[in-house]
């Protein structure tokens, strides 16, 4: 059975907190940083963690539960540190930066993949100049669980960073068998992802021995990398390489032969996506507002509130990986966007409250929805292993908020008909169920024209206003409207685990605002917290 080994990042990582560094923590960090790398100047500190800047730290758990903390500058991660060890490493983001930052072990261009897939550095495939002996590898300056980086052949910049395996005396007493280096972080990794995803840049060629035998040609030699399993070498802690026995060396020379061709396919360039980044996140708004028409807002209440559509329907359509930003898109607003399609008749909006947009109503046949093509995103979740959680360290889950229409003395004759009592609160979709219920059971409904209701009474008294006392039959939209505005405003709360709360008026939001106290200190207040069960 084998255990597939994917570094500390192959896979998601979850964040427990986000913190912003202090000015006297950030000094206390480069202070660190300074004694385990002496080569950076006061200068190169500054340029990776400048001091009037914002620098996050992030405590995550990996998949495979390991407790990191990063920091962070400008999305980018600058260096992580495993708690468990204490030792600073910087990522790629950094050794770009500054590539002579640690030890660095050279290895062929098609090891790349390898490394992607998540599998560590084996000793055949760096490439040494054998004229230095003993001092092959590193100048012989190399110690076990030293932080080294790995870079190509063909550019100087470093692609992955690990942990020497061995020392640089004992690789070369290994004979090219065995593992060099255990990968922490890699160019394409988790964690490069949740940066700004810089590609590599070109750095020049590193300094390599004149006579280098190509990856391709050494047949002789085990495979460069393989994945853990278990069971391995017990003082490698690796996977086992190629038999070395005689009887079994032509069997070996063709795996590797048929490794090296799989290698050179996944050589091949991606083709480059020539659109600006502004044109991609149009095509992404607009196929998430496609999409959530065909989907979740398929049957949704009118009217609802343009951010409410944002994030409950169009956010959630967004390709894994990708997040709707409408600030990066042409547009620059979701007002703007959303006009535009109610500018292509997909949509109305109307401005209900004042600054406050509704969308009112959807053009279902229109074309751009009719010949859009549903789109189901894979979600692949990755599970952790169960871990005991204080009540206190608990991620905090928001309630589900659902808006309510309360019924009110205006309305009362109504629906007590219907047996809803004074004070029941009802979803839009309940309250035009009820509408339906009452025009059907007191045939008031028009039979020459189904999209009209006759007036009786008891609606005439709701939904007419001054001036209208002539008026003795009104469409079903109109109606429903008119019912709707009668009554009050009204929200229910459900948190996880338990039943949901009715309350009567309008949800307060919450709000935060600086104020002045003495001594011209600044303090934010934040009020309306304990109605969303934060403490």
């Amino acid at each position: 059975k084998k255990i597939l080994k994917m570094g500390l990042f192959g896979k998601p990582f979850r964040v427990k907190s986000n913190t912003q560094l202090k000015g006297s923590d950030k000094k206390k960090l480069k202070a660190q940083i300074k004694s385990n790398f002496p080569s950076l100047t006061e200068d190169d500190l500054n340029s990776l963690l400048p001091t009037k800047e914002e620098i996050i730290l992030s405590k995550v758990y990996t998949y495979g539960g390991d407790s990191v903390i990063l920091y962070i500058y400008k999305r980018d991660t600058v260096f992580f540190q495993l708690e468990k060890e204490n030792v600073f490493y910087p990522t790629v983001y950094t050794l770009w930066k500054f590539p002579k930052m640690l030890p660095v072990l050279t290895t062929h261009v098609p090891v790349m993949s390898r490394i992607a897939n998540g599998a560590d550095l084996m000793l055949p495939g760096v490439i040494i100049d054998e004229s230095k002996a003993i001092k092959a590898y590193c100048d012989g300056k190399l110690e076990k669980n030293d932080s080294v980086s790995i870079n190509l052949a063909n550019n100087l910049a470093p692609i992955a960073v690990g942990k020497a395996f061995r020392s640089s005396e004992d690789m070369y007493l290994a004979c090219r068998h065995g593992k060099a280096v255990d990968i922490l972080h890699s160019f394409g990794d988790q964690l490069w992802a949740a940066g700004t995803r810089v590609e590599v840049p070109d750095l020049g060629l590193p300094d390599l021995p004149q006579e280098i035998q190509e990856y391709s040609e050494e047949p002789e030699e085990s495979p460069t990398l393989e994945e853990n399993k278990e069971g391995g070498d017990s003082n490698d802690n690796t996977t086992a390489t190629a038999d070395d026995n005689n009887q079994n060396q032509e069997s070996t020379t063709a795996v590797v032969e048929e490794k090296l061709a799989d290698l050179n396919v996944k050589e091949e360039p991606e083709n480059l996506d020539p659109r600006s980044d502004s044109e991609k996140m149009d095509e992404l708004l607009s196929n998430a507002f496609l999409q959530a028409w065909k989907t979740s807002a398929k049957k949704i209440d009118f009217p609802i509130l343009t951010s409410n559509f944002f994030r409950l329907h169009m956010v959630p359509q967004a390709p894994p990986g990708q997040t709707l930003d409408p600030k990066k898109s042409s547009h620059k607003k979701l007002s703007k966007f959303l006009a535009r399609m109610e500018k292509k008749g997909i949509i109305k909006i109307k401005e209900l409250q004042k600054g406050v947009e509704s969308i009112m109503s959807v053009n279902m046949e229109h074309e751009d929805i009719r010949s859009h093509r549903v789109v189901k995103h894979e979600q692949i979740e990755e599970p952790f292993e169960q871990e005991v959680v204080l009540p206190c360290d608990r991620d905090y889950e928001p309630p589900k908020i659902v808006e309510l229409r309360t019924v009110n003395a205006n309305v009362s004759k109504l629906f007590s008909a219907l047996g809803v009592n004074k004070g029941d609160g009802l979803t839009g979709s309940q309250v035009r169920e009820h509408l339906v219920k009452y025009v059907k059971e007191n045939n008031l409904q028009d039979p020459n024209n189904k999209a009209v209701v006759k007036l009786d009474p008891v609606i005439a008294g709701i939904v007419l206003g001054k001036g209208e006392n002539d008026v003795v039959t009104m469409k079903w939209d109109e109606l429903n409207m008119r019912v709707n505005n009668k009554m009050s405003d009204g929200y229910s709360l459900e948190f996880p685990g338990y039943k949901p709360q009715v309350y009567k008026g309008k949800l307060e939001p919450i709000d935060l605002r600086t104020a002045t106290r003495s001594g011209n200190k600044k303090v934010t207040l934040i009020t309306n917290l304990e109605i969303f069960g934060i403490d």
